[in-house]
């Protein structure tokens, strides 16, 4: 339903082409079927066919001015509209937030042998991620220091050396210029003609990069992200079904939703009977059980017997919902409810034990780190989510299912009693974000109040965004 734009015009949908005088064609919109457009082919002009409806502006008129609009805005509400639609505030989100932050690109299991690569596109920026000879992740500026051209052209694959297909310049695993034909010349030495490179760093068998070549403050998520993790044993796991999808909204949309679930009662069948999500409420204090839910003392009860098992198994167990020091991850372990052992349609085994586990009922680890990730991690089975901005109301999805290495499909898991639980909720989510986008173009949105009880998970994403769009912000001379 929302698995890609399946027409090459941004606007996506069905496209059927019209031999008329005005070489026009005509294309159903993807969020609403029944609305259609006209392109004139030889003007390249898109209007509605019927004036009932009209294509949003994508960005106000003229420039905007973003450092003004972050000290505009109110606490304990959404954001002003021009961060949800503006090109000029995604062109500084690109150079202040994802070209600085550490971003998950992939799995370690994705690239086990030495010239194991895969490519990520972060922007204008296209990266290789190559196991190196070393056995180490490097993270590679997939362009040519020659003239530019795009060196690697596939997505994935293993390579002795990367050779640019444009005047055959060839570079080693590690970035270092190998071979550049007539280049003796003065002036010119291959050490400093390498590829340029990002920072990766790899932690519990996830891969994060970015984009500044010699970036710090990895080492406190991983004093986090890793005790939490480990016993999942992701660096023994296998991908078993990824799910790639367009979704038609900002980002900060898409995120935003992620961080409450004030809407799974009525958006998430399935999640919310799994799940005690919607039983919490937060207060000064964090996140608590909400002292109203006529099941308090019973929740409460379970969830503490719960962490006292897991911690006697020598789990690390950080219930706290808060984001820890610089802000950007966040790692816990939360039980599903009573008679659910992990995360499925009907909460009973989708597949052989991960890593380190001999009981099933393990809760789900859940690992956030903004502004691109989050996984939600059974004892059979692993869910992750990548996010990746492609303009100002567009985000790409790439979900992915890993089950331990030696499970054998058709045998010891099947991808019908697996992938439903989370490819419902995260197509649910996608159709709320995409219902979102197309309320905030309308001239009337405005930003409206945040739940305190309910969204303090939205607040403080929204205060992570700002503080580091502050902090990127070009200093004058």
């Amino acid at each position: 339903m929302l698995a890609s734009i399946s027409s090459k015009f941004l606007l996506g949908g069905r496209t059927e082409i019209s031999r008329g005088s005005s070489l026009n064609a005509r294309f159903n919109g993807r969020s609403n079927p029944n609305r259609s457009y006209t392109l004139n082919l030889e003007t390249g002009s898109v209007k509605p066919t019927s004036s009932s409806y009209s294509i949003p502006a994508t960005s106000p008129l003229g420039s905007v001015n973003v450092d003004k609009l972050i000290a505009q805005r109110l606490p304990r509400r959404s954001l002003q509209q021009e961060f949800y639609t503006s090109k000029d505030v995604f062109q500084a989100d690109m150079s202040r937030i994802w070209n600085k932050s550490w971003l998950f690109a992939g799995f370690t299991i994705e690239i086990p042998k030495p010239g194991d690569f895969f490519t990520y596109q972060v922007g204008n920026e296209n990266l290789i991620i190559v196991r190196g000879d070393d056995n180490k992740i490097n993270a590679l500026y997939n362009l040519c220091r020659h003239r530019g051209s795009k060196v690697c052209l596939e997505a994935k694959g293993n390579s002795n050396r990367f050779v640019c297909p444009y005047h055959a310049w060839s570079y080693g695993r590690d970035g270092k210029l190998l071979k550049a034909n007539y280049m003796d010349q003065p002036n010119f030495k291959k050490e400093e003609n390498g590829m340029y490179k990002a920072s990766a760093e790899e932690v519990g068998g996830m891969i994060f990069i970015n984009l500044q070549e010699n970036a710090s403050g990895f080492e406190e998520a991983r004093q986090v992200l890793e005790p939490e993790i480990k016993p999942h044993g992701l660096e023994q796991s296998k991908i078993a079904y990824t799910a790639d999808y367009d979704i038609e909204a900002n980002w900060k949309l898409v995120y935003e939703n992620n961080r409450e679930c004030y809407h799974c009662n009525i958006g998430h069948p399935e999640y919310i009977k799994a799940n005690y999500d919607t039983s919490f409420t937060y207060t000064d204090t964090g996140r608590v059980v909400d002292p109203a839910h006529p099941a308090r003392a019973e929740i409460e009860q379970y969830i503490e017997e719960k962490n006292a098992s897991w911690k006697a198994l020598g789990l690390q167990c950080s219930p706290d919902s808060s984001f820890p020091g610089a802000g950007w991850y966040r790692a816990s372990r939360t039980p599903n409810r009573k008679g659910w052992v992990t995360e499925s349609l009907d909460g009973q085994p989708v597949s052989t034990l991960m890593g380190q586990f001999t009981d099933r009922d393990m809760g789900s680890c859940r690992i956030h780190t903004l502004p691109n990730f989050w996984i939600h991690a059974s004892s059979d089975h692993a869910v992750a989510t990548r996010l990746t901005p492609i303009n100002e109301t567009q985000t790409k999805a790439k979900v992915m299912w890993l089950v331990d290495r030696n499970a054998e499909e058709g045998k010891d898991y099947h991808l019908e009693k697996m992938l439903p639980f989370w490819k419902a909720t995260s197509e649910q989510d996608w159709e709320l974000c995409e219902n979102n986008q197309l309320g905030v173009n309308s001239h009337k949105y405005q930003p409206g109040p945040l739940s305190d009880k309910k969204e303090a998970g939205v607040e403080k994403f929204i205060n992570w965004y700002l503080k580091n769009m502050k902090a990127g912000a070009p200093q004058l001379d």
